[in-house]
């Protein structure tokens, strides 16, 4: 773990300069050298031998192009908010947006969707899911009390069964893939803080509260998933049995009740900007992400972020080696993954995280301070460190997408462009991510992720493999776009980059399966299905091209594909009014 953690802190600078070699190869007067930027990070999944072809400058690139998750220079960033689809850039080339929902209005693929897509999609505003979702109605504000417990301080009368239950369901599937929470504070002083104030207007009810909603969701998916609930007593009935305290978990969606008596609560505290706060809107944030809430999300992701800021900003030295310095990075890495996604998806402005993140260490998951007398042995789990380097895993594979974003995502009409020796580089470090996870995490292509033990194990092993696919898929998007605009242009490597890609673009675990069977624990549903959309269209746009060459990169097997894709996003209109809309659109082809 130490050695995984001392290798993250060191990204690979070589991509960044090829692709300054690259461009000062061009015709174009060179800049002078920046100054030098802090230390270099490296990735600890990616191997530290120069892959062929690199080529190393004398000098880094400036700080603000070296960030691990999503930084553009000032130059190519696209206006907070109003992102188009191709923004001029540079030596006459232009960006292309990382965004699947900015493919329909790709000009290429426009001309070869059928005419009763391109009506619809022109009747709607430019960034119709923003709009859409903005003016969808709230979550109900009621609270539904179960029956038994039918009083206006029914939480200081629930049964200490239920709280462990939904507690216990929450740590086994939410936490282990975003491990906001250390599971130990939370039972031995988080808990007991909200019990001794009787569910009272403090930060610790607060958290226990959308544990608790979260808990709810849990169960849901052990439910769908037909698991059997976490317990410390082995269950002699295979599969999911409906505990005593299952009343409690009927809601719509479910921990609604739990969630509104959090945002009660809340309010009363909303000018705190501490680690706690922080740590309640980013569980927020993920409640409404798995409910299908894309810009409440938003809004709360940018609340935690805030509160990240606030504390980095105010204090001069943080110990991110102690217990507390660690929180707070394993807060501000959760933060920033997810802000990167559903910022980059819908153009959404961004909260200024990113501009601490070369300050921030990745987390090293220290354990909390624990008394020698304690139950920190009922609480230890032998498979947190297999999590734990999952999310290391994730957190690796977001800056390799963000490598590919800045170095491969653009376009101009002109041979080798992009460069074939960038485009090797990435499928190197791609290649080198995937090697080089710890033996536990180790995926074969064809490995089913159904035979998993539990819900949080579904999901963790079909992510990674869903991750190596999107990257995969990522790398070759651009060379599509080339072959849709400018065929005259693409040469054959350039075609095999668009089969690889759209290869990439099949068979993702995470949008299949047990996944999408447990709808409720599916992680960022909305970005799953934002990718969805764009890939139908392009697979659309491809099989109508007039163009043999491009046609002939489709790979075995796409139509099928397309009606899984299609079935996840039916499958999430229901929660969703602009999911909703994309696929009223879709069917239209």
């Amino acid at each position: 773990m130490t050695v995984a953690i001392n290798a993250i802190r060191r990204l690979e600078a070589k991509v960044e300069d090829l692709t300054a070699a690259i461009n000062s190869s061009k015709a174009v007067p060179s800049p002078p050298p920046p100054p030098p930027a802090p230390q270099d990070y490296r990735s600890p999944f990616t191997n530290s031998q120069p892959s062929p072809g690199s080529h190393i400058l004398s000098y880094p690139l400036p700080h603000h192009e070296r960030g691990p998750l999503d930084i553009a220079s000032p130059i190519t960033t696209e206006t907070p908010g109003k992102a188009s689809n191709a923004a001029i850039e540079a030596h006459g080339a232009t960006k292309l947006s990382f965004s699947q929902h900015g493919v329909a209005l790709w000009p290429a693929v426009a001309e070869l969707l059928p005419p009763e897509f391109l009506a619809a999609r022109k009747a709607l505003p430019r960034d119709y899911i923003v709009n859409i979702e903005t003016h969808r109605p709230p979550l109900p504000i009621h609270i539904d009390i179960p029956a038994e417990y039918s009083s206006n301080f029914w939480l200081t009368r629930l049964p200490s069964s239920v709280i462990k239950g939904l507690a216990d369901a929450y740590f086994a599937v939410f936490h282990r893939n975003t491990p906001v929470l250390d599971r130990f504070q939370f039972f031995s002083t988080t808990l007991n803080g909200a019990l001794e104030s009787n569910f009272g207007y403090d930060v610790d009810t607060c958290l226990v509260l959308i544990v608790l909603a979260l808990g709810c969701l849990a169960v849901t998916a052990y439910e769908e998933g037909d698991f059997a609930l976490p317990s410390r007593t082995p269950s002699l009935t295979p599969g999911f049995v409906r505990p005593e305290w299952y009343e409690v978990v009927i809601d719509d969606p479910p921990g609604l009740k739990f969630f509104n008596e959090a945002r009660q609560r809340i309010g009363f505290l909303m000018n705190q900007n501490g680690l706690p706060i922080g740590q309640f809107y980013m569980l927020c944030t993920l409640y409404y992400a798995q409910t299908l809430r894309p810009i409440d999300s938003w809004t709360t992701i940018n609340r935690a972020a805030l509160c990240c800021i606030s504390v980095l900003s105010r204090e001069e030295s943080i110990d991110f080696d102690g217990w507390e310095g660690d929180m707070l990075s394993r807060l501000f890495w959760n933060t920033l993954m997810y802000e990167t996604i559903i910022t980059q998806e819908l153009s959404l402005p961004l909260s200024g995280l990113l501009d601490y993140e070369a300050d921030i260490p990745i987390p090293k998951f220290t354990s909390y301070p624990r008394p020698k007398t304690s139950i920190s042995g009922l609480l230890s789990d032998e498979e947190d460190s297999f999590f734990n380097f999952h999310f290391l895993a994730q957190a690796a594979h977001r800056i390799i997408l963000t490598r590919v974003r800045h170095n491969l995502y653009t376009f101009a009409e002109r041979e080798g462009y992009p460069s074939t020796n960038l485009t090797v580089e990435m499928h190197h470090q791609l290649e080198q991510w995937r090697s080089n996870l710890p033996p536990s995490l180790q995926f074969a292509d064809n490995e089913n992720v159904d035979d998993s033990p539990s819900p949080a194990h579904v999901i963790a092993k079909a992510m990674l493999r869903s991750r190596y696919r999107v990257a995969k898929f990522h790398i070759g998007r651009p060379f599509l776009y080339k072959a849709l605009h400018a065929p005259e242009y693409t040469n054959r490597s350039e075609y095999d980059e668009v089969r690889k890609g759209l290869e990439g673009a099949m068979y993702w675990p995470a949008t299949m399966g047990l996944c999408v069977q447990m709808k409720a624990a599916l992680p960022i549903k909305f970005g799953w299905c934002s990718q969805c959309f764009g890939q139908i269209l392009l697979f659309t746009a491809v099989a109508r091209s007039p163009n043999a060459y491009l046609r002939a990169t489709l790979p075995e097997g796409w139509e099928e594909w397309v009606r899984v894709m299609m079935g996840l996003i039916e499958s999430c209109a229901r929660e969703s009014p602009g999911i909703a809309k994309d696929y009223e659109l879709l069917r239209l082809l």
